[in-house]
């Protein structure tokens, strides 16, 4: 609970930060095309929220992909949860466990609980 109090209040003060700042979210864009996957993911995060642009669930995931396919856990985590939900790609929970379990290998808490929750889940609730 208390990892879930500080990533929301990472949001919110990068929600902050990034709406005020566009010259940023272009740096962060430079830095994302150049390969830098912290910058790829980051760059993802502004799409998903829409943050000094327009929110696009589908460029998110594309960003979140760049890194994710680089070994970033947090991308990982979020590719895995554009898959669990179905934003900007098409719903699949099992790929959203394979990006869930890469995100956990690499030390991502978040990505390993919505590892456990999701495989339990698809244990009573199996895919056809």
């Amino acid at each position: 609970m208390k990892s879930l109090y500080f990533a929301l209040l990472f949001l919110l003060t990068l929600s902050v930060t990034a709406k005020a700042d566009p010259a940023r979210f272009r740096m962060i864009r430079e830095e994302a095309e150049k390969g830098d996957a912290k910058a790829q993911n980051m760059l993802g995060v502004y799409y998903q929220l829409g943050l000094s642009t327009e929110e696009n669930d589908a460029e998110a995931a594309r960003w979140f992909r760049k890194a994710a396919e680089q070994g970033h856990g947090e991308a990982q985590f979020n590719l895995g949860d554009a898959y669990e939900h179905g934003k900007g790609v098409p719903l699949d929970r099992k790929e959203a466990l394979s990006w869930y379990r890469k995100s956990c290998d690499n030390g991502c808490k978040c990505g390993c609980r919505s590892y456990r929750n999701l495989k339990k889940e698809l244990e009573f609730n199996p895919l056809p």
